[in-house]
């Protein structure tokens, strides 16, 4: 009888210390929690995945499942931010296995909604319908009208991405309803944008103005600064619709010089090449067609980068990993020692465990659909990487064909000076062979206009015809030579304007109806002009202007 109270006794005071360990445990993970997530919104990954790795592996040992959903979900969070959408993902349904098994369906639907916005970065629509459906679906199981109207807002945003515009409108309204019982000003806001989006699609462009502009007017603080610009790309777009071009230039101008954000220039500068191309600019429009190459390339570098600090990152968590097994198998031997000493209550986790079965094969089922969807990542990536590749073709062969339109614009000009050039100089053949005519010799007066004639063909009239012709298809090349050097005469830029359209020194010389070597030498005379050293350095030198 004194020995079992005495294994009793013993059975309390270590259950007791056991649960004070635990409340230790649980403020200190909150605490870590809580830096992880100022770090997270700080952008300093490295420190915030450190922090939650941390978290995670005191969650796990002391069963703390609410502290290791977070810590977990929160992991996924940072690698979202840093473009490791896969990694990302991996975290997502390792959090989605925690809150099935151990939390309640609010969490579920938290950790749904980020696999369905991975899905949807990924341009995996299906899949992102299928997730953000089950979040909504869950939202309006449990009333949560914040959650109904965060989640019928992202699928709102998904449909109009999809161009299923009706659908789209029908989960704004819902989500407006679910607002008006729950607002939250945030989430409005992106519903607004939603909402003007959808009409833009539809080309409702008053009704985009109608929601914008008065929303523009109260996003000043540096957190809707995103919102900002986006609203401020839309709204160039609606104008544009409009055919106000001047009003959507102001408008992705001001939206240029407000980013913060490098992952927004892609959109602005596609933005400012279809706005100039549709003014007939091409010029800028191929120009801001090549920024768009080159942000590209810069998010590419740049989230090579991220994903090099990601593989040290993962290399410390491994460790961080390799040792919380070796915790746990110490700790297994501890407990294996217990459950011999506390024998006599393994009748009662029987109980417990037959209660808790059920809910063990569930998981068990999610966690083969999830090992079933990590092998159709490696393939789904593989044709992400291929539309990639098919639009940067696409954006090439319109940058290509652009540039053959002004080619061809030029050679059709070059074509016409020519064709003027030797219809004049006929002309003058002619005037020369009636001069020789004794009769007309004798005739003072035929004499003279014929003169006048040859005097007018001389003059060169249709000079400001040609160089304004040239300036609409070479758009400011003029006003631009003009401006660097200022002493340049109307002939001297004609001739330049020849050289531009790769004109040969014969071509240039029947133009000007003069010799060869005459033509030379005004090459020579413009170079010096032009404060070149070598006449042969002018074509390279005025492509560049």
């Amino acid at each position: 009888m004194m020995k079992h109270l005495i294994l009793l006794f013993l059975f309390i005071l270590s259950s007791v210390t056991i649960t004070a360990q635990k409340i230790n445990s649980t403020e200190y993970c909150n605490n870590l929690i809580k830096n992880g997530i100022d770090a997270l919104y700080k952008k300093n990954h490295s420190t915030s995945l450190e922090t939650f790795a941390e978290a995670k592996k005191i969650a796990e040992q002391n069963k703390l499942y609410e502290q290791q959903f977070i810590a977990t979900n929160c992991i996924g969070l940072n690698y979202y931010q840093m473009y490791d959408y896969s990694t990302a993902l991996d975290y997502y349904l390792e959090a989605y296995s925690i809150a099935i098994k151990h939390l309640k369906s609010d969490r579920e639907m938290t950790v749904l909604n980020n696999v369905a916005l991975v899905y949807l970065q990924q341009g995996k629509y299906k899949e992102s319908e299928k997730h953000q459906k089950r979040a909504y679906e869950l939202a309006v199981a449990n009333k949560d009208y914040i959650g109904i109207g965060i989640y019928s807002a992202n699928l709102a945003d998904l449909y109009n991405i999809t161009h299923q515009l009706d659908r789209a409108l029908e989960y704004v309204k819902i989500s407006r309803t679910a607002l008006s019982i729950e607002n939250n000003p945030r989430i409005t806001i992106d519903l607004s944008i939603v909402e003007a989006k959808n009409f833009l699609e539809r080309k409702e462009y008053n009704k985009v103005l109608t929601i914008l502009e008065p929303l523009l007017n109260t996003l000043r603080s540096k957190e809707s600064m995103d919102h900002r610009i986006l609203i401020l790309l839309i709204l160039s777009q609606a104008y544009q619709g409009q055919n106000q071009n001047e009003k959507a230039l102001y408008y992705i101008k001001k939206s240029q010089q407000e980013n913060l954000n490098y992952s927004n220039n892609k959109d602005i500068y596609n933005q400012f090449s279809s706005l100039y191309f549709s003014m007939g600019d091409h010029t800028r429009a191929l120009q801001y067609k090549d920024s768009v190459i080159i942000v590209k390339d810069s998010l590419s570098a740049i989230k090579n980068q991220a994903m090099y600090q990601n593989s040290e990152i993962k290399l410390k968590l491994q460790d961080s990993e390799k040792e919380l097994k070796s915790e746990k198998r110490l700790k297994f031997y501890i407990a294996g020692f217990c459950i011999l000493i506390l024998g006599l209550l393994s009748l009662l986790f029987r109980t417990l465990y037959l209660k808790n079965r059920q809910k063990r094969t569930i998981a068990e089922r999610n966690e083969q659909i999830i090992s079933l969807e990590l092998k159709n990542k490696e393939t789904d990536n593989l044709l992400l990487e291929k539309q990639i590749k098919e639009k940067e073709t696409e954006t090439l062969l319109e940058k290509e064909k652009l540039r053959n339109e002004l080619e061809n614009r030029n050679r059709k000009l070059a074509a016409n000076a020519i064709h003027i050039a030797q219809r004049n100089d006929k002309i003058e053949q002619y005037i020369l062979q009636l001069k020789r005519n004794p009769e007309m010799i004798k005739n003072d007066q035929l004499s003279q206009q014929l003169d006048q004639l040859k005097l007018i063909l001389t003059k060169e009239e249709n000079n400001d015809d040609f160089l304004s012709h040239f300036e609409k298809i070479n758009s400011k090349f003029i006003s631009n030579l003009k401006e660097k050097h200022p002493d340049l005469t109307l002939n001297d830029i004609r001739y330049i304007s020849y050289i531009y359209m790769n004109l040969s020194t014969k071509e240039i010389s029947s133009i000007f109806n003069i010799t060869i070597e005459a033509c030379r030498k005004r090459k020579e005379r413009v170079s010096k002009r032009l404060n070149l050293q070598n006449s042969n350095d002018l074509y390279s030198y005025i492509s560049n202007v």
